[in-house]
């Protein structure tokens, strides 16, 4: 496995990804991230799908609130959305 900062990542991303090699990303000598190849791309585990949504999830919620954004407000978004598309 493959331990790599942020500033590494940026110059040799073709080249970090590229391989079949798992890659811990660090950001200030801390762990930040992992980059996990997959053996089938098109085929995503159930658990791994499961746990991606729900740590995307998170993070989408956490950012929402901060920026004062309210559910309501996607869901009129969305709607809006959903209304123009048809108009076309």
């Amino acid at each position: 496995m493959r331990v790599a900062g942020v500033r590494e990542i940026r110059g040799n991303l073709a080249a970090l990804f590229g391989g079949h090699e798992p890659v811990l990303v660090t950001k200030h000598g801390k762990l930040s991230g992992l980059y996990l190849p997959l053996d089938d791309p098109d085929h995503v585990p159930a658990d791994l799908r499961r746990e991606m949504t729900a740590v995307l999830g998170k993070h989408l919620d956490a950012l929402l609130k901060a920026q004062g954004v309210t559910e309501e407000a996607v869901l009129e978004d969305f709607d809006a959305h959903r209304r123009r598309r048809r108009g076309r």
